[in-house]
């Protein structure tokens, strides 16, 4: 009895655990009229504007376009779809974003002391004060997962995930597929197979 009491609070724990430190911020909207029930293929392109592209301005390194790309159609295997390179039902675009944020915080430091004054209270003695402001700098990384009518172009669904990737070079993998599985949790189309 005791170890079944046991098992289960670790087991709720686990989940609120999982739960409360999703790192990964998911937005999602789809096309009020879609009609996903007869997409059964699908090909993944890699969206780029083309301002974008003669600014060079997010460059991804094939390393890691390969394995957005493997982790979108491995995801969209899961909800039974099968990827073709030609006449596909539908195109999966995803693109790649980066923010810089900056978080400021101020600390202020007193070099007087307190003294006793008249009638026995206490005062602030005299003194410089500093003001520090400490300025940090992180990066979040979005990626948009699109899903398009090859044929009029029609956005059907679309899909965005966000997270702090500061200090994530050396996981760009796993991070990659935390975030491309968080974002097709919510895929539309077929039912995710286990």
């Amino acid at each position: 009895m005791m170890k079944t009491i046991k098992f289960l609070f670790a087991s709720i724990l686990s989940i609120f655990l999982v739960i409360g430190c999703s790192p990964v911020k998911v937005v999602i909207d789809t096309k009020s009229d879609a009609d996903f029930s007869n997409y059964q293929t699908f090909k993944v392109v890699h969206f780029v504007n083309e301002e974008d592209q003669q600014a060079q301005k997010y460059r991804i390194n094939q390393m890691n376009r390969s394995r957005i790309e493997q982790a979108i159609t491995s995801n969209a295997e899961l909800h039974g779809m099968k990827k073709v390179e030609s006449n596909p039902d539908v195109v999966l675009l995803w693109a790649t974003d980066v923010d810089i944020e900056k978080s400021y915080s101020s600390h202020t430091t007193y070099t007087g002391g307190a003294y006793m004054g008249y009638r026995g209270r206490y005062y602030m003695g005299g003194g410089p004060t500093y003001t520090t402001t400490d300025v940090n700098q992180y990066y979040i990384g979005k990626l948009t997962i699109a899903v398009v009518e090859p044929d009029d172009e029609d956005m059907l669904w679309y899909g965005q995930g966000q997270k702090d990737i500061s200090g994530d070079a050396g996981k760009a993998e796993e991070t990659i597929n935390l975030i491309v599985g968080k974002i097709m949790e919510q895929f539309p189309i077929g039912s995710l197979e286990q």
